[in-house]
């Protein structure tokens, strides 16, 4: 049975390459064929370490082992085909509107490919792995609706498997960036939209930003600042299931600045006109009384 190769160094699963270089030269000067000429056990462990130290110190090689075993580097006797590739990871950054409607990208994705000098057999060119490392244009579709952390599934593009296996699967991880105008929670969207105060006291009907384009909303007369509209399915596509998440626009009235005389003239007279005392609810809670 084949000795593991961080015990054949001596070293942790761990260890760094300077620590794997100074264990390589330590052993292999004690057990080098030269100092120990009459010694074939000498000989057969110095093979051993050459070949741990070999694969330990190729960062792919050693990939693979870590994750494989000894198998990545021999085809056991009879087997036909090797184990299922491991599936590969890769980030993207989506923009807010492609979140909403859907893109479709192409990635560079960093994976192995099986061997082509030795289909995968194991040969010197692919130290006897059966891979070699490729970078891959892979068309990927992102759907409507997803959302910062979605995992989106491409069966069969991830690395490809040793000696002949199978390949794993692309895992796109998305990131959705900020909009300086909408907010999403969940399937639903949020904005705020400025109002005149004439069109809060009067009623109105306006034009607002959706995620497709615009909408007229109604305001009737004696709308709030701060009041929430709700417009049914304007909101963001449901990534899982059928339908659309709806936009709620929150308004905020535009208070004029800088006043000219005349203009103030006119306020204090709609004042006098309207005697509103908004604040006459306030007067119970003087002193803290409940």
């Amino acid at each position: 049975m084949r000795r593991d190769y961080y015990a054949v160094l001596g070293v942790s699963i761990g260890a760094g390459q300077r620590e794997l270089r100074q264990a390589y030269r330590r052993l292999a000067r004690q057990y080098s064929p030269d100092v120990n000429l009459w010694d074939v056990e000498a000989g057969g462990l110095f093979d051993e370490i050459s070949e741990a130290y070999r694969i330990l110190s190729d960062p792919g090689a050693r990939s693979l082992y870590d994750r494989f075993g000894h198998r990545v580097f021999r085809r056991p006797a009879g087997e036909a085909q090797g184990q299922r590739g491991d599936d590969v990871y890769v980030p993207v950054e989506l923009s807010f509107a492609d979140a909403a409607r859907g893109v479709g990208l192409t990635l560079n994705v960093e994976r192995f490919r099986p061997c082509p000098e030795c289909a995968a057999a194991g040969c010197p060119a692919c130290r006897d792995r059966g891979l070699q490392p490729e970078v891959a244009e892979v068309p990927v579709a992102i759907p409507a609706g997803v959302d910062t952390g979605a995992q989106l599934r491409a069966p069969g593009e991830g690395h490809a498997g040793p000696f002949g296996g199978p390949r794993g699967d692309l895992i796109v991880i998305t990131r959705v960036a900020e909009h300086p105008f909408f907010i999403r929670k969940g399937d639903n969207v949020h904005c705020e939209v400025p109002v005149t105060l004439g069109e809060v006291v009067l009623g109105a009907r306006i034009r607002v930003p959706t995620l497709d384009g615009e909408t007229a909303l109604v305001l009737p007369p004696g709308t709030q600042s701060g009041q929430v509209f709700r417009l049914r399915g304007k909101g963001m596509r449901r990534l899982h299931g059928e339908g659309t998440g709806d936009l709620y626009v929150t308004v905020r009235v535009s208070i004029p600045r800088g006043l000219d005389a005349r203009t103030q003239g006119i306020f204090r007279e709609l004042e006098r006109l309207l005697p509103e005392t908004p604040r006459a609810g306030c007067e119970r809670f003087r002193g803290g009384a409940a």
